[in-house]
């Protein structure tokens, strides 16, 4: 029995798509590209019928590979900004304690910054509102990337489904039986 035009077009169209959906179009292996290609033509049908597809075209999944870097970076910001603000005051309130008051709670001189000891920026206050802004958007941006896994995981696995179910129903008829 030959294989239908409509099969062909229909398996045609599921490697086309999953090539474009696991971004795999311009990154083929040799015999993957022969694969496609001689698919595309129609051709050697009963030799590529006896191949395990999966093996030719692997399940292959895009990750977000900026977005995890970008997080994986930020992750440390608030922890970072936190000692580096340590690392100015400490030195104001050591002399503070030597010269102005030796009782002097560390948290009220660190938001207070009396005589202006060090520069505004480093006030507890402040650094504590970036480490919340940095942790929100750190927070946002676990959830986004999350997001963006399962759907392109969703959509990869249903177009490696479709691809697989599309080669299956072209090449059984040139099977050998």
């Amino acid at each position: 029995m030959p294989n239908s035009p409509h099969a062909h077009a229909d398996a045609v169209t599921a490697v086309e798509k999953w090539l474009s959906v696991s971004k795999q179009t311009s990154s083929l292996g040799a015999s993957a590209g022969q694969f496609v290609d001689d698919l595309r033509n129609n051709q050697k049908t009963r030799e590529w019928s006896k191949v395990n597809v999966e093996q030719i075209l692997p399940f292959k999944s895009e990750t977000p590979r900026l977005l995890l870097v970008v997080r994986a970076g930020a992750m440390f910001l608030p922890i970072l900004l936190t000692w580096l603000a340590l690392s100015q005051v400490i030195g104001p309130f050591s002399l503070y304690l030597q010269n102005q008051q030796a009782s002097a709670n560390f948290l009220w001189f660190w938001n207070q910054n009396p005589g202006k000891s060090f520069a505004g920026v480093w006030k507890l206050s402040h650094v504590a509102l970036t480490d919340a802004a940095i942790l929100a958007f750190l927070t946002v941006l676990a959830m986004r990337i999350a997001w963006w896994e399962t759907s392109r995981a969703e959509q990869s696995e249903a177009r490696y489904t479709e691809m697989l179910s599309a080669l299956e129903f072209y090449f059984v008829s040139s099977r050998d039986n």
